[in-house]
């Protein structure tokens, strides 16, 4: 992505084209590493279901809301709020998956749900992607429960689905997060590294970024997280095979001695 002269880039502006919207139960086994969720091509867990179509105008639309704040008796200070994450999903299908989802039971041998005057209970681990034209992907994961249900109108040559609410929990399957999230790149983009994780050998991070082709330009990031010096053997491949470690400093060439 490059801007123009007046800072502009018009290859960053995310315009969505498509994405889709699972559910799974929540368990830890359900749970992806940050590692999985930032991955090309993502693997998902199979108790995952997908929620189906999603109407041309129901994508995902999300809220951030949060509480009064306290204040103090000094002037300019103040805590925030509790704050509540929602994502809104206008849902195309009738299909089993989103009935379990706004109705909370499945139907019996007839084909019969037993439905209630109350939204379900029920949480879920809720995965959504959306894919935009410039390449790049967001994708977001955590739990949540359905706080809304909006039929819509019955309207003939329209698609009938229903818009869900659905409000994030911060889970200790998610460290108390409301969700996690990551914006991918477009495939073969460049990557520039933020992080690095020592071993044998270790790994830059996010995933997918482009290792330095030089020592010095290894230097030029700067620490990236490292507080202490790498143990013996350590060391992160940068260029084409070259190695390098942390020694409580700065980048050195060669395994940590």
């Amino acid at each position: 992505m490059t801007a123009d002269a007046q800072g502009n880039d018009l290859s960053a502006v995310p315009v969505p084209v498509t994405g889709l919207a699972a559910i799974a139960p929540v368990d830890a086994a359900n749970v992806l590493t940050k590692a999985e969720l930032a991955a090309r091509p993502i693997v998902m867990p199979g108790a995952f279901s997908k929620l189906g179509l999603i109407k041309v105008d129901g994508g995902f639309e999300a809220a951030r809301d949060s509480g009064d704040a306290i204040l103090f008796f000094q002037k300019g200070y103040q805590l925030s709020g509790e704050g509540t994450r929602t994502v809104k999903i206008g849902l195309a299908e009738n299909n089993p998956t989103v009935l379990k989802l706004i109705e909370g039971a499945e139907p019996d041998v007839n084909g019969v749900i037993e439905v209630s005057s109350s939204l379900p209970n029920n949480q879920w681990i809720l995965f959504t992607s959306t894919k935009y034209r410039n390449k790049t992907e967001e994708r977001q994961i955590g739990v949540a429960y359905v706080s809304a249900v909006e039929p819509d109108k019955a309207e003939r040559g329209s698609v009938k689905g229903a818009v869900v609410t659905l409000t994030y929990v911060e889970h200790e399957l998610f460290n108390e997060a409301p969700f996690w999230q990551v914006v991918l790149p477009a495939p073969g983009a460049t990557i520039t590294p933020t992080g690095v994780t020592a071993g044998t050998p270790g790994s830059f991070s996010p995933v997918g970024a482009t290792p330095p082709s030089t020592i010095a330009e290894l230097r030029a990031l700067g620490a990236l997280g490292q507080t202490t010096a790498w143990t013996t053997g350590q060391y992160v491949v940068y260029a084409t095979s070259s190695h390098a470690h942390w020694d409580g400093t700065d980048w050195q060439t060669g395994n940590a001695a």
